[in-house]
């Protein structure tokens, strides 16, 4: 019977979430999907979170506790136990919406098709967002492109692929999967996305998309510069070199705007400058930052 469907690897990393880690498990195992390949990766947890793991340890392929060196490193450390046609982790606080790995396994079967993208359920305490994943290429992922959406529980590859594309970088802590889904997308653009809700993804204060976000922004930075200094990605320095003349010129207008100077010299420093980051310093932005120094301005 398992000859009919796709073996499927998903690795939940995972440290100290013994208060959500089980409805994590049971989201995976209780899709009863005949072809799956589970894997657990803790980081040692001090709380019940391997008393969990323990109680469905006959239903996993592998599992282990142990000191890690961060979420990016239990994912490439379950990656190498993993023998399935499609990949993807789940963290130990998101869960899967019954039948997702069906219709998942389904959107593969053109095998065109190298990745797939379905909607996800952001949710918190407080509020909740459906976000269908789109638009998705590797350069419109790195820009940001307008209608653009990823919420990464949601799009599911081919695990040779990943391989292919030299995985999961470590050296990344915050923004990993992002970078890993641009040298995917840039190598297997085929992307199929799908109307079906299949994750839901929490939001909470200890979450690290909701606590550093800043942090993921800085990392995002190192990957786009990373990214340049890459010439098998010789197709996206162009988009690299704009992003990074954007963020220095962004950065050299608010240390000007918060300098103690006056309005004029302000403005002087900037037309002194704006053909040094003449890819990016043309723009609503030096407009609006020439505005923002005369409401600011220095008597």
């Amino acid at each position: 019977m398992n000859t009919l469907f796709p073996k499927i690897s998903i690795v939940t990393p995972c440290f100290n979430q013994g208060h959500f880690i089980e409805e994590t498990i049971l989201s995976i195992l209780n899709q009863n999907y005949p072809n799956l390949e589970y894997i657990i990766i803790d980081g040692g947890s001090t709380d019940n979170t391997v008393e969990i793991i323990k109680k469905y340890e006959n239903y996993l392929k592998y599992w282990i506790s142990e000191k890690d060196s961060g979420q990016a490193n239990a994912i490439n450390k379950g990656l190498k136990f993993c023998t399935g046609k499609i990949f993807n982790w789940l963290n130990s606080d998101d869960y899967l919406e019954p039948d997702s790995l069906y219709k998942i396994a389904t959107a593969f079967e053109d095998e065109k098709v190298q990745m797939v993208a379905g909607k996800v359920r952001n949710f918190s305490s407080t509020n909740e967002e459906i976000i269908q994943n789109q638009y998705l290429s590797a350069e419109g992922l790195m820009c940001w492109k307008q209608n653009v959406k990823f919420v990464q529980p949601g799009v599911w590859m081919r695990r040779e692929m990943i391989e292919k594309c030299s995985g999961i970088n470590e050296n990344f802590h915050y923004a990993f999967d992002w970078d890993l889904y641009i040298r995917y997308l840039y190598n297997f653009p085929v992307v199929k996305e799908i109307p079906d809700l299949l994750v839901h993804f929490r939001l909470h204060e200890q979450s690290k998309t909701q606590s550093l976000s800043e942090r993921f922004v800085l990392e995002e930075r190192k990957i786009i510069e990373h990214i340049y200094t890459m010439p098998e990605f010789e197709g996206l320095h162009s988009a690299c070199k704009y992003k990074i003349s954007k963020t220095n010129w962004t950065g050299f207008l608010s240390d000007l705007s918060k300098s103690d100077t006056t309005f004029f010299y302000k403005v002087i420093k900037l037309l002194q400058n704006i053909f040094e980051y003449k890819n990016a310093s043309f723009s609503r932005q030096s407009l609006g930052a020439i505005k923002a120094f005369a409401k600011n301005e220095i008597i």
